[in-house]
């Protein structure tokens, strides 16, 4: 299992990014290496810091549960997919999570 790691966004990152595109510009502004790869946005519980995940004892999919690991999280590609996801559970924060090699990294989308 990778490490992981939650952090704060930063307010000092320069303007620009690489190629334009929203998740280099996300990269470039929250300090995140450009080789990182964007897994998605993830629910995470408010009370709690766990990640929303697919639950592996129930016969359906759909049937979600809570994880304290990042790299089980159900990730969101779709910032309005994750807008109607976080609705149905007012209990859920939203998070961005990059992946760096050997560790998940872990920032609040708002």
């Amino acid at each position: 299992m990778k490490r992981y790691a939650t952090r704060s966004v930063g307010g000092d990152a320069p303007d620009g990014s690489a190629d334009g595109s929203p998740v280099a510009q996300l990269k470039h502004l929250l300090d995140v290496p450009a080789e990182a790869c964007f897994l998605g946005f993830a629910l995470t519980h408010s009370g709690t810091g766990d990640y929303l995940c697919l639950a592996p004892d129930r016969p359906q999919a759909a049937l979600c549960s809570w994880s304290d690991a990042p790299d089980r999280a159900v990730f969101f590609r779709n910032w309005s997919d994750t807008l109607q996801a976080a609705a149905a559970r007012p209990e859920a924060d939203i998070v961005l999570i990059f992946d760096v090699g050997d560790a998940l990294l872990v920032f609040p989308a708002r």
